[in-house]
């Protein structure tokens, strides 16, 4: 082939590979949801215009006096799991279509009320304490990373839920990410945003999350903006952070 034939094909490729690029970036960033993300802190005001698409964390806990309306989503035995009466609905759906396909899931917990959480924490640092010999402040630091503190977990706001698969439990003692593993993980993965759920702290983010990777963790933020943050890979912190509020609500 003639250099100059050459050369206009390796222009050609590079040009393509521009053109593809470009596709990808607009890809990422076109999508604008029809409404601001709210800044922090979290307000109460805030939280009855969008409910749904909060980032709680230490750094933005929940009003004290937040309480969410409760659905039933789930039973399990002799107890009753409970969403926002808003996002419950999704999560029945997301039940019901998981078991049509043959996907065998069950809820380990959804809200927490702030005692319940308060309750779990210092039952973790007991454990850690007792049973790993680590001073309390040590116990504190590390069950930090895994439990909110009480008003800064997405359980109190009813809008997370644990899901395992229903025999998780005759072979494991406790919750691991081992769950990734399974068909009823990987449906999860493929199908929560169908339902407005996210793997809220996913692997290779805990920097940007501040928790662990909780592959049984799912969050709701509405199907919109799930399917965008399922697209781009995003966490709910970085999406966020694309979409700064230009207003205050």
């Amino acid at each position: 082939m003639p250099m100059s034939q050459k050369r206009l094909l390796l222009v050609n490729i590079c040009v393509l590979l521009i053109c593809a690029a470009a596709v990808s970036l607009a890809a990422l960033f076109a999508y604008v949801p029809d409404f601001d993300a709210p800044e922090a802190p979290v307000t109460s005001e805030n939280i009855r215009s969008y409910w749904a698409f909060f980032l709680i964390n230490d750094s933005n806990p929940l009003p004290a006096d937040y309480t969410p309306e409760l659905e039933v989503i789930d039973f399990s035995g002799s107890r009753e799991f409970y969403l926002d009466a808003r996002a419950a609905p999704s999560a029945i759906k997301l039940l019901n279509a998981a078991e049509s396909d043959g996907v065998a899931l069950r809820v380990v917990s959804a809200y927490r009320s702030r005692q319940r959480q308060l309750e779990n924490f210092n039952n973790y640092v007991e454990r850690l304490v007792q049973e790993h010999g680590m001073d309390e402040s040590e116990a504190i630091t590390f069950t930090s990373a895994q439990i909110a503190q009480p008003g800064a977990s997405e359980h109190n706001a009813g809008l997370a839920v644990d899901i395992l698969s229903t025999d998780w439990f005759l072979h494991n003692n406790d919750v691991t990410d081992e769950f990734e593993k399974t068909p009823e993980f990987r449906w999860l993965a493929e199908n929560s945003w169908k339902y407005g759920f996210i793997l809220r702290y996913p692997k290779g983010k805990e920097d940007v999350t501040g928790f662990i990777y909780e592959p049984w963790h799912f969050r709701y933020v509405g199907i919109d903006i799930a399917e965008q943050i399922m697209n781009t890979g995003l966490t709910l912190e970085e999406y966020i952070g694309l979409y700064p509020s230009k207003s205050t609500a």
